[in-house]
């Protein structure tokens, strides 16, 4: 399989589990959501929080060499790992529909030869780095899985039916 086609995978997968998840986050309520149950970013809100700030984070760095990622430059949001947007969920899960809608559309227009285009970004901490945009890509995906998971483990101490969140029963779209 072409390297972009598993990026294409990868986003469709990302936006059907994102809304799975999300739709089951918008039936909680507020202390459940940001209560703080021992995650990397204590509450499931601030999972959710942390992963939309990454990916626009991410997003904003490679804008430049990809203006379709230009559509999210309008978004303001913190630029720290622990940042907040907001503890309305429904808000957040309007941010992740476009921010996933742009992905999708963007790894759909990824040629072969942009797997070796060369990523060059400072952290947050302020260290610069350069990386293949196949691994900054394959970060992004996988940093979401991660941080899912938590949410996912915050739901069934919960005792709450997410469903289904393997890549294998997700209809994707992608041939």
């Amino acid at each position: 399989m072409p390297w972009s086609d598993h990026h294409r995978r990868a986003a469709r997968y990302n936006r059907w589990i994102n809304h799975s998840l999300y739709q089951v986050c918008m039936t909680l309520d507020d202390q459940q959501l940001n209560q703080d149950v021992g995650l990397f970013f204590g509450s499931i809100n601030g999972c959710w929080n942390h992963l939309v700030i990454t990916d626009l984070l991410w997003l904003s760095r490679m804008s430049n060499a990809y203006p379709i990622l230009e559509e999210l430059h309008n978004i303001e949001f913190p630029r720290k790992l622990d940042g907040h947007i907001s503890d309305d969920i429904r808000q957040l899960w309007a941010l992740r529909e476009k921010i996933d809608d742009v992905l999708i559309r963007w790894c759909d227009l990824l040629r072969q030869s942009d797997a070796t285009a060369v990523i060059e970004y400072r952290s947050t901490a302020g260290d610069d780095y350069a990386k293949t945009l196949d691994q900054v890509l394959q970060h992004l995906f996988n940093h979401q899985t991660h941080h899912r998971g938590q949410i996912t483990a915050a739901l069934s101490a919960l005792k709450i039916n997410f469903g289904a969140t393997d890549l294998l029963f997700a209809p994707l779209d992608d041939g």
